[in-house]
């Protein structure tokens, strides 16, 4: 009979030590606050192709249109929004790096090597400012970006989302050494890096760059702005008024804990591979978008694939299922909508009919977005 115990007690033993890097397990959360309604089709011609850069939504003289920008020729694209035909389309010459159109007039493009280059284009005419890269104090001021969720203007300013691999977590001793956020004015070619990320980045060293890619948006009353963190469900809100900023959370149930490494040994806990591998399993948090129709917010959540017999290459975190989180404006979770793995979610624009975004296509002539209505109380 002891010999049975203990054998029992072995047993236990043992599952409860389980590697959690064999399960794989996937429940299916979902609190149906979308409904699909429609869809939108955009038509392409021969030089572009629908994931040529981020799309938007924008009114002008009572008439509505979608403007996206091709990346790699420098053009920017303009969509009747009813028809989804291009009825404009603008060459621009002498850009070079990531490139964003930010409505009918401007266009964005950046060059980051060891310094940075920041240019408006505007109504035909260029303003570019240079932006030094400096480390102050292990203070690392950051790479600005556009390439996944564009900028933000407030009161003539410019708002981008700045990147740069994680420093050693000795370098970083607190969350506000480093800076998500740079400030931009045109006018007077004067830039600041300004907000802070979280705690937990100074705490873990995340490895790839993956987990260092800020989101950002505005904020409801147009006075703010919000930075969403990939490692966790905090989310920046920065006064650019004040200067000041606090940091409120709003959890997936895909994302209530993000396993993170720990470790003071170099950038890579294991190697680049076994990081980009590592940001694959694991869930993560992406774009934010506010809705002003309903007065609400989206936040995508790429859900981990908890698969650890998968091949490892830096392309697996495409294969992420994913999920789409709606709070209001004083960030009281609504529900969460599941979405799986049908949508390319770095494609999506809202306007008054609800969430689009594009599906999952080979098809470069067209490009169809599923619409999704919010479903409120």
């Amino acid at each position: 009979m002891i010999y049975v115990f203990c054998v029992f007690l072995g047993i236990l033993f043992g599952s409860c030590q389980q590697n959690p890097k064999q399960q794989n397990t996937f429940i299916e959360k979902s609190d149906s606050v979308l409904r699909i309604c429609g869809i939108k089709t955009l038509k392409y011609g021969e030089m572009d192709y629908p994931v040529c850069g981020l799309i938007r939504y924008c009114e002008s003289e009572g008439k509505r249109y979608l403007v996206q920008g091709n990346d790699a020729l420098k053009r920017v694209l303009i969509f009747d929004y009813s028809s989804g035909n291009i009825i404009h389309t603008s060459e621009i010459e002498g850009l070079n790096g990531e490139f964003f159109a930010y409505d009918l007039e401007s266009a964005i493009s950046i060059i980051n090597r060891d310094n940075s280059q920041v240019t408006l284009w505007n109504d035909n005419k260029k303003i570019s400012v240079n932006i030094p890269v400096s480390v102050k104090n292990g203070a690392v001021e950051q790479f600005p970006r556009c390439e996944f969720d564009g900028c933000v203007t407030i009161n003539g300013k410019w708002y981008f989302p700045c990147f740069r691999l994680g420093e050693y977590p000795d370098k970083m001793k607190k969350g506000s050494e480093r800076y998500p956020l740079l400030e931009l004015d045109f006018i007077k070619e004067e830039y600041s890096f300004v907000g802070a990320y979280p705690e937990i980045y100074a705490q873990n060293n995340m490895g790839t760059l993956n987990y260092w890619l800020p989101s950002i948006c505005r904020d409801a009353h147009g006075e703010q702005i919000l930075v969403g963190f990939r490692a966790t469900p905090e989310i920046l809100l920065y006064s650019p008024e004040t200067k000041n900023y606090q940091m409120v959370s709003v959890k997936s149930v895909y994302a209530d804990t993000i396993p993170l490494p720990l470790t003071a040994k170099g950038r890579d806990y294991f190697s680049e591979s076994d990081s980009y591998y590592y940001y694959a399993q694991y869930s993560h948090y992406g774009s934010i978008i506010y809705d002003s129709w309903r007065k609400v917010y989206y936040r995508f959540v790429g859900i981990g694939l908890n698969d650890w017999d998968l091949e490892s290459h830096p392309m697996l975190q495409n294969k992420k299922k994913w999920s789409v989180m709606v709070f209001d404006e004083n960030f009281n979770k609504l529900g969460e909508q599941y979405l799986g793995d049908k949508y390319n979610i770095a494609y999506h624009f809202v306007a008054p009919e609800g969430l689009f975004i594009l599906n999952k296509d080979d098809n470069e002539d067209t490009a169809t977005y599923t619409l999704f209505d919010y479903v409120g109380e």
